[in-house]
This record gives C-alpha cells, structure tokens and sequence, in this order.
C-alpha cells in the first residue's frame, strides 16, 4: 500500500506539473526574461513586442503606461515628415524681381550644414548672379523648446531654432597649427564677439546670451568641439555673404527683409533628398534636424511655422488612432515633457514601415546592432545586424524602439523603456541587449 500510495502521488505530481505547463503561453519565455530581471527591480520598465502584421502584442509589461522618451520621440517627427515632405527637402521659396533674389527661408537644416557635401540650394543662390534678399519672420517661436534645460545651451545638442538655419546653427572647433583654435566655417570674425582664456576649462564655454568664449589655456590634438552659436539676423546675413564671396561670387551683402506674404508666384529651391536628412536625423540621433525638421514641415504645407502647430496637425490627423493620448512636445526629445507609452511607440512603428512599405529602405534609415549609428557598439558577435532601432537617452531614462529580426527570419516590433533608474546607463543598455538578444535566438 505504502509503494502504491507513493506511485500515485507520483503520478499525481507529474500530472500536476503536466498540467501547469500546458497553460504557459507561447511567449512565457520573454516574461521569464523581464519579470526575472534583476536590473528592472528599483525602476520603472515598459516593454512591448509582437510580431509584424499582428494584431495583439505578443508581451507586454506596463505597455499603457507613461514614459519619458527622450530621442524616440524623433520616430514621431519621423513619421510626421514622411507624410509632409516629399522626395527632396524645400529649401527656400524664391522670386526673381529685376537684379534681385528674394527668399523665404524654409528651415532647410541641411543648409551649408559640414555633414551635407551637396549643396544644391547654394549653388543655386551662388549661380543666380542677383543681389540676395532674406525675407525672415516665418518662425514663431522661441530659440529653445519646451521644457529644455538652459544650462545645456553650450552642449552640441541643444543648438538655437530658427527658420534659416545655417551651418547647422553652430561652429565647429578643433586643434589647428602649432596648437592654436580653428574654426569651421572659417569666418569667426562675424561671429566671435570677445574672447578670454582660462586654464580651469578644458573646452570652450560661450556666454548664455551671446558669441563671448571663454577657451581653455591649451588643447591636445585630437580636440573637437561643436558649439552651439548664438545667432541673431545679422550673423546669418554675415555668414551666407562671405561664404558667397569666398566662392568667388559677386554679390552685394546680403540684406534680410521684414516679413511678407509668399507670392503664389513664387517657386521652391529643393536641396538634399528626403532620405539623406532622415538617416542624419536617426543614425546619430540628431536634435538640431529633428527641431528645424517640423518647421521645415509646416513650410512646405503653408503652415503657421512653430513646432505647436506641425504636432497639432499631425496629432489629429496622422496619430489619432494611437492607443493612449500622446503627450508630444518637442521635434527631438530633449524635453521631459514629452510622454508616450511603449504601445504608442509600437503603432508609430508599424505606422512607419506601413508608410514606407520597403524593408530595406526603412532599416537603412535607422541605426543597425553592432554596426552604425548609436547602436555600433550594441548587439555585436552577429553576422548581420537583427536590430534596427531609435535609441532615447537622457539622464535617468534609457529607451531603445524599433524593428527585430528573430532566428525564424520573423519580423517584430518592439518598445523597451526604461526610466528612473539610478545607475549607470551602461547596466541598462546591457540589459537591453541582453533580452532582446534572447528573443532573437529563441523566436
């Protein structure tokens, strides 16, 4: 009896266990992966993923709750210009009227941007042999976003807006000969209004309202700084008139006019193609082209230019269908005020592959594991990338949304967000790396 009653309870146990298997869902696995994640314990995580054409997401956690999204947000500008620009970026509206060129500006970041070679829009003003006039006023709004940190106005990434960009807004600095500062463009006498020197810097420190540096004693040789200008209507009329005349044009200074109506008559002068800004915009997750990007939006749609009005616009008529009210504030996502859940990141997502509709295109776009842009250092040791994918970081919150390829060749959506945390972001993208790399093995 005792070996029968043993037997039984054996086969009970092993039933039980049977049983208890037979109810875990397909996807248990990518739960076992969060849930037991010692990393995601003392912050908030949201994570979901399905796969390409479904209908319901395959896991989720927290996937209707808020997050902070820092750079994802640039998936959202993305969106709203592949539905608002078309092949080739507008650069200006343009009259012809007696010797003269007059121009509306239309926030053409790219415009003698460094990282741009083709300047289409420039040989164009340059080849016209007019005198240039700047018709500027388009843009309402401030130089900063909503929410921005003002301490972060010497930072690379938090470059001044405007609705003639120029140069990317900001001049590059590097080490010259015998040691000495050099500046790209080369013309700092039209923008570098004082300088003083101080051996407690090791970079360059410009004033909050103006072009005074402060520079350090002495720099080594691979120094390289890109700092934001200060601009103001004559600096950009200073700019585009000397590179002008270093070209060897024969122009009078350019002269910016007070604003007026667009005629009908007027034409458009296009720059780079589309796809050239877009990858600039998401390899290196670019703020300056995301913010100038909705202006140039609202330009090419005759609309009212500031960064409220393209994201009323595209949140009522692009993004009506996302699952939860978005609260979207900014072009890049240097604002905290910007809040998405992980499955609004998932539809934006699908709504860009839908838009786009050519895999190949879509991922060259974006940043690839192991191989470009601010994933190259991520998801390496594959023999082709898995991860196409927008990473966000600001202090505290780490986000990485976008498309995976599994083992099974199958394509997912996904959105990782990861916000509040306290320690270092390198723990948290190695998590990242660690999940998403298991789903890919194992799906």
């Amino acid at each position: 009896m005792k070996k029968f009653f043993g037997l039984a309870a054996v086969i009970f146990t092993l039933n039980a266990c049977t049983v208890k298997k037979a109810t875990l869902t397909p996807y248990q696995n990518i739960a076992d992966l969060i849930e037991n994640s010692a990393i995601g314990k003392n912050h908030h995580v949201g994570f979901a993923i399905k796969e390409v054409g479904a209908s319901k997401n395959m896991y989720e956690k927290n996937a209707n709750l808020y997050f902070i999204p820092a750079s994802n947000t640039k998936l959202f500008t993305f969106y709203t210009a592949l539905n608002m620009l078309g092949d080739s970026v507008p650069s200006f509206q343009y009259i012809f009227r007696k010797d003269s060129l007059i121009l509306w500006p239309m926030a053409d970041a790219s415009f003698l941007h460094p990282d741009f070679k083709a300047q289409k829009s420039f040989d164009f003003i340059k080849d016209a042999g007019k005198d240039v006039y700047l018709v500027t006023g388009r843009y309402h709004g401030e130089k900063y976003g909503k929410g921005w940190s003002w301490d972060d106005f010497n930072e690379y990434y938090q470059t001044e807006i405007n609705d003639m960009p120029i140069y990317g807004n900001a001049v590059d600095i590097s080490c010259g000969l015998f040691g000495k500062l050099k500046y790209t463009p080369d013309l700092a006498a039209l923008y570098l209004n004082e300088v003083s020197i101080s051996n407690q810097l090791k970079t360059v420190k410009r004033g909050l309202n103006n072009n005074n540096w402060i520079v350090p004693t002495s720099i080594n040789t691979n120094y390289r700084q890109s700092l934001p200008l200060s601009l103001n209507k004559t600096i950009v009329e200073n700019l585009l008139s000397d590179t002008l005349l270093a070209t060897g044009a024969i122009v009078k200074p350019i002269e910016t006019l007070n604003w007026r109506k667009v005629p009908q008559s007027a034409n458009i002068i296009y720059g780079v193609a589309s796809d050239t800004l877009y990858k600039h915009l998401l390899l290196p997750s670019d703020n300056f082209i995301a913010e100038e990007l909705l202006l140039n939006c609202a330009a090419a749609n005759k609309m009212d230019m500031n960064t409220d009005s393209v994201i009323y616009w595209a949140s009522a008529n692009l993004l009506n269908d996302m699952p939860n009210k978005i609260k979207w504030v900014d072009g890049s996502g240097l604002s905290r005020l910007n809040l998405f859940t992980p499955d609004d990141m998932v539809l934006v997502l699908q709504k860009i592959r839908d838009k786009i509709n050519n895999d190949d295109r879509l991922f060259s776009l974006l940043p690839a594991g192991g191989e470009s842009g601010t994933l190259k250092d991520m998801f390496k040791g594959s023999t082709a990338p898995y991860i196409f994918a927008k990473s966000g970081s600001l202090t505290n919150n780490y986000n990485l949304s976008g498309y995976l390829i599994g083992k099974s060749g199958k394509k997912y959506i996904f959105s990782f967000m990861n916000n509040g945390f306290v320690i270092s972001t390198k723990e948290i993208k190695d998590e990242v790396v660690r999940v998403l790399s298991a789903i890919h093995d194992n799906y």
